[in-house]
């Protein structure tokens, strides 16, 4: 499965039409980490931190590769902007509402937004894993759709209120699978490109964001 030009991502209108009712190596070592039920395990810590920034890079890591593979190394599809910013999915990005930017920096809206950004990837993640043919491939989004989780674990340890936590809606998710694994095969293809780089974007977002003091 390969991309091959900056041109190749242009048609991409029809994604926009398919979806608007719809509200990476061998297998790693997952991240795991244990939890307590310490009275301040919702208060940062130093450790956890380090923990979270950790995990951060070692799924970004593993997402580059994954793209690199996908795209054949070719430069053109693994920097296009274009391709994501026309892009139809509505797929978790910042905003300056988020509070993970500079201008109006709130470490504890940013986590909480990194939090449900990524509860919100995972029904992508699990459609990329059921797309893919190739074992290998298999075992290497389901370990960084692994590790995501074991991420989004160790941040419901820092969002003070897990309350305003927005899970994704277990119909909506639905709808949104099956509208996904209808397209043809050169419509998967892009979608799968847009889906991981978008998702590492979110993830450089939310680790330059968390390493603010």
């Amino acid at each position: 499965m390969k991309f091959h030009s900056k041109s190749t991502f242009c048609p991409l209108a029809f994604l926009g039409l398919l979806l608007v009712t719809a509200t990476a190596f061998p297998t790693s070592e997952v991240l795991r980490e244990d939890f307590t039920d310490d009275a301040n395990q919702n208060r940062p810590t130093h450790a956890s931190s380090q923990k979270i920034e950790d995990q951060i890079s070692y799924i970004l890591k593993e997402i580059l590769e994954l793209r690199k593979e996908l795209c054949g190394n070719d430069e053109n599809c693994l920097n296009n902007e274009e391709a994501v910013s026309e892009n139809k999915l509505n797929l978790p990005m910042m905003t300056l509402k988020d509070g993970c930017f500079q201008t109006g920096y709130n470490r504890d809206t940013c986590i909480l937004k990194v939090t449900s950004g990524l509860l919100e990837f995972q029904i992508y993640l699990e459609y990329i894993h059921n797309t893919f043919q190739d074992n290998e491939k298999k075992n290497r989004i389901r370990d960084v759709q692994s590790n995501t989780k074991s991420l989004i674990q160790n941040l419901k340890q820092q969002v003070k209120n897990p309350d305003k936590i927005v899970f994704p809606s277990p119909t909506a998710n639905a709808t949104l699978l099956e509208k996904l694994q209808s397209q043809n095969n050169w419509q998967k293809t892009m979608t799968i490109n847009i889906i991981l780089r978008s998702l590492e974007d979110f993830l450089q977002f939310s680790l330059r964001a968390l390493r603010k003091p």
